[in-house]
């Protein structure tokens, strides 16, 4: 089942792909920069988010007014800072998803796996952070409900939701905090995408210039036609119902809004570790890694610079011949994709469980059949190109439709060498097809253009032209979807052989010349649109007709234990600090509260005493919706959970506004309830 339906997601997202090719060729899919897409909306972000430093002001005064009534250039550096940032984390999701669809998370990808889910993660952070710091009506609910969050683990003494209650309790420290925060963590971030691309050679990380023109063109638009606002100006006596939300980053928060915190932790918790480890929980058998042959290493370096996955390094000579440096394969790094076997032209390095003699003797075998009159062809076959099941004889390993052509199934096409072409002319080949993944697209980065250079003669090592007459042979490229466009070619092939067409060239990629097409670039304004949607559609977080009574305390019951006098001597051996008063047991008594709106009991909780013998104060924070209106509310506390005989009492009549709140908090100084403003 779980591997059925990722046969699914793999075919849908080839088929959606194959699609956008027809539109966009695939040197400009955007499917296939993802990550380069993610990079250059980073960029955006950290450059209009350098700029908007001067700009704001770290005040819970001012912050809500330092980005109003700004000038053409600021509102619109604020605008991109907000939607690139949407752009990037888009660009993230969609490229974990397809990578993990793709099979291209598991053995030496797990690194940029593990550092892909947590960049998602950190942007997350930023973004939530990002909100809060525009301190509107929007960025007070996200940072109360990120304190009702956080508060579910117990580590930060007096609860952050303490720092929430009403407009007295927001300070100035509390944004140093946030901004420090904010500022702080693309560190970490830059950190992780250099990470993520370590075991990367040559890694993609600008999409080609015409498609980062379009891109960002669209994104100064998006700016210009909607630019970014705030809702309205933060008040904690306000709790605003309806506004919207930027569903790319706050998508927990309604979550949080409706389900207690632990609910929130173990969805987050369970999804972002079954997503850590992906890689691990399926393992199938890892395949041989590259054996350097030492006694064949010339040192000549063409292993290292075609190996995709910085698997392969140099180092100076260790047999004493007189080259100067040897290759060493990093065994953790290596893919066993077999790009390096293609790329040396000494036989110095092969793959132990596909050695270049035992393909060698594959490809004889292949030859040695009759053809019955139809030329016979070998097909060189990538193994994440056209999906062969079906399609092969298991016994004659020739195409049921084509029954003249063989087929030998390589990890990568680029790891045919030219001398196994050589090889299949001399055992009876007429000619060899060779069948790579979709341009753009290969399952190990750049084996297509490898072996496509080889076949030009643009890249060493080369196909010996007296040897081997280049219109016998032929390239395409293919995903698992183009079986019918794969026989088509092949056919194309045989009827050219026995025509004797000559081709000058085999075939190249059809994007190399492609420019980005008009229709490419109207489709790209969809996702604009939807990047537009999703970050500001509305959602109600509460009915508007509804208040809300919030009642919080901190308080210290009793202690459970009696005083317990000290005789001057037993005083005089205790600290000084301590010498003032009578010694006292650490345990407190829980505090008990109940609270009763016009005769019904809504609240009836015991809060434990903090600290970690319970010797410190206790913590209330409770929200109760109510229905507009005069309510009476009464109150009644005891310090030691009592049940029958209270400390402290309040009754009052209290006048309930839509859409607003009323904080009742306790003063230990007066000993009374008392109404935050």
């Amino acid at each position: 089942m779980y591997r059925s339906s990722l046969a699914v997601g793999h075919k849908g997202f080839l088929i959606f792909e194959d699609w956008l090719n027809k539109v966009f060729s695939p040197r400009f899919n955007p499917m296939y920069y993802l990550g380069a897409i993610a990079f250059l909306f980073t960029w955006i972000v950290f450059i209009s988010g350098l700029y908007l430093m001067f700009v704001y002001s770290i005040s819970v005064e001012k912050a809500y007014d330092s980005l109003q009534d700004l000038n053409w250039f600021n509102q619109l550096m604020r605008s991109l800072h907000r939607y690139a940032s949407d752009g990037a984390m888009i660009a993230l999701l969609v490229h974990l998803v397809r990578e993990y669809f793709n099979d291209r998370y598991r053995r030496w990808r797990w690194v940029a796996w593990v550092t892909g889910v947590a960049l998602i993660l950190i942007y997350w952070g930023l973004g939530v952070t990002g909100y809060w710091m525009v301190w509107d009506q929007r960025g007070q609910l996200i940072a109360r409900l990120s304190a009702e969050f956080l508060d579910f683990i117990p580590i930060w003494g007096e609860p952050l939701t303490r720092a929430f209650i009403s407009n007295e309790t927001i300070t100035n420290i509390l944004f140093i905090g946030v901004i420090f925060v904010h500022l702080a963590v693309p560190t970490i971030a830059l950190f992780l995408l250099w990470q993520h691309v370590i075991r990367i050679s040559r890694p993609v990380i600008n999409p080609p210039r015409e498609l980062a023109i379009v891109l960002t063109t669209l994104l100064v638009f998006l700016c210009f036609a909607y630019p970014a606002t705030s809702v309205g100006r933060a008040d904690m006596n306000v709790f605003a119902a309806r506004f919207g939300i930027d569903w790319w980053y706050l998508v927990l928060y309604p979550f949080l809004a409706s389900y207690p915190a632990w609910g929130a932790w173990a969805f987050t918790i369970a999804g972002t570790g079954i997503l850590t480890a992906l890689p691990w929980l399926i393992r199938p058998e890892n395949p041989g890694k590259a054996v350097v042959i030492l006694s064949k290493c010339v040192g000549c370096e063409l292993c290292f610079n075609d190996c995709p996955y910085e698997a392969i390094m140099m180092q100076r000579r260790t047999d004493g011949l007189q080259y100067k440096e040897e290759a060493v394969v990093v065994e953790k790094k290596c893919a066993s994709c077999g790009l390096c076997v293609g790329a040396c032209d000494f036989h110095a390095i092969d793959l132990p469980d596909l050695t270049e003699e035992m393909i060698y003797k594959e490809i004889k075998n292949l030859m040695s059949f009759d053809s019955k009159g139809e030329p016979r062809i070998l097909n060189v076959a990538c193994g994440y190109g056209v999906d062969m099941k079906g399609l092969i004889d298991p016994d004659t390993k020739a195409l049921k439709e084509m029954p003249n052509v063989k087929v030998l199934m390589l990890p990568c096409v680029a790891m045919l060498q030219p001398v196994m072409i050589e090889i299949a002319m001399k055992s009876g080949a007429d000619g060899v097809f060779v069948s790579g993944c979709q341009a753009k697209d290969c399952h190990f980065r750049e084996g297509d253009q490898f072996i496509e250079g080889r076949l030009l003669n643009a890249r060493p090592p080369v196909i010996r032209k007296k040897a081997v007459d280049p219109a016998r042979i032929r390239g395409g490229w293919f995903s698992a979807i183009h079986t019918r466009e794969f026989l088509e070619d092949l056919r194309k092939f045989a009827n050219d052989i026995k025509e004797d067409k000559k081709e000058v060239k085999v075939t190249v990629h059809r994007y190399i010349r492609e420019r980005l097409t008009v229709p490419g670039i109207v489709l790209l304004a969809i996702p604009a649109a939807l990047t537009l949607i999703f970050s500001d559609y509305p959602y109600s977080f509460y009915s508007q007709k509804d208040s809300m009574l919030m009642f919080s305390f901190k308080h210290s019951g009793k202690h459970i234990a009696e005083e317990i006098k000290l005789t001057p001597e037993e005083l005089m051996k205790l600290p000084p600090h301590m010498r003032g008063r009578s010694a006292k047991a650490g345990k407190r008594y829980p505090v008990y509260a109940e609270v009763e709106i016009d005769g019904e009991k809504v609240i009836s909780n015991s809060y434990t005493a903090g600290g970690l013998k319970a010797e410190g104060s206790a913590y209330a924070y409770e929200k109760i919706i109510v229905v507009p209106g005069i309510h009476k509310v009464k109150i009644k506390m005891s310090d030691t959970d009592s049940r029958d005989q209270f400390d402290y009492a309040y009754e009052q009549e209290l006048e309930f506004k839509p859409s607003r709140q009323i904080c009742i908090d306790f003063s230990s100084a007066t000993k009374s309830f008392f109404i935050r403003n």
